[in-house]
């Protein structure tokens, strides 16, 4: 592979994840950290990139908001597995609220027609919802974000306010097993820090990608969240040491219904 045909897969790998290291572009190419330390001085100099120590971040150190379809896309056997798993948390008679996460959208699109309330500030949500007879959906309203398909603002809070959520299911871009949840658009991050106040208990549907990762705004401590589900492919070491700190963590078994040797 050419150097400028390299340099602009770094740049696209530096845009979806905000920073990158030396070491692990050097794997992924099959070249040495020298060869890196090149690109990436050449892409520094051209003011596309910021060299970090160990490698380098975006010029913002943040990665691109993602949109809706593309996450959609994104770890799906995963998305999956975990969204199965979650079915056992849904019963009729309660009020269930969720985030605009591809990954609750999937155990949305799982949710049985039962007589329970949804509440949400996911248009995603919302639209599948409303197709059901006898569920009962409520929007929190505020002002709507295409490319996220999110409703955010002050208003969404006062709708959070004012019901009883008996257990909410949201995801995260990153979880650091002491310092928790933590969301890249501040605006989504706020709605997230409230809803994980108001509701009784609060479930985090996150693909193993995710598992000891941070982003830009943390919004649940992890002592705020009740339990986290996540799919087969996770760390056992990682989750051993969520284990460890007190907390509670479900594998969800992968297609064929079985779990990789150690893993509970």
């Amino acid at each position: 592979m050419l150097a400028p045909q390299r340099q602009q897969i770094i740049l696209s790998l530096i845009e979806d994840r905000g920073t990158v290291r030396t070491i692990d572009l050097a794997e992924e190419f099959s070249v040495t950290d020298e060869t890196i330390r090149r690109d990436l001085q050449a892409l520094e100099g051209s003011q596309q990139l910021t060299r970090v120590h160990g490698g380098a971040s975006s010029l913002t150190g943040r990665p691109r908001l993602q949109s809706f379809n593309e996450r959609q896309n994104l770890n799906v056997a995963g998305k999956t597995a975990i969204a199965q798993a979650a079915l056992a948390h849904v019963q009729a008679g309660h009020t269930y609220a969720f985030d605009s996460s591809t990954t609750a959208f999937a155990l949305v699109s799982r949710l049985p027609d039962l007589p329970y309330r949804v509440l949400t500030n996911s248009f995603a949500v919302l639209e599948h919802v409303t197709r059901m007879t006898e569920v009962e959906v409520i929007s929190v309203g505020g002002r709507y974000h295409p490319k996220t398909h999110t409703f955010v603002g002050n208003e969404t809070i006062d709708v959070l306010r004012r019901h009883n959520v008996h257990t909410a299911f949201i995801s995260c871009i990153g979880y650091n097993p002491r310092r928790g949840a933590s969301e890249g658009f501040e605006e989504q991050a706020t709605f997230k820090m409230r809803l994980v106040q108001f509701a009784e208990n609060v479930v985090l549907l996150m693909d193993s990608s995710k598992l000891n990762e941070r982003s830009e705004y943390f919004f649940a401590d992890p002592a705020e969240i009740t339990e986290i589900i996540t799919d087969s492919s996770a760390d056992p070491a990682v989750v051993q040491r969520i284990r460890n700190l007190g907390h509670r963590v479900t594998i969800a078994p992968d297609s064929t219904g079985a779990l990789p040797d150690g893993k509970l």
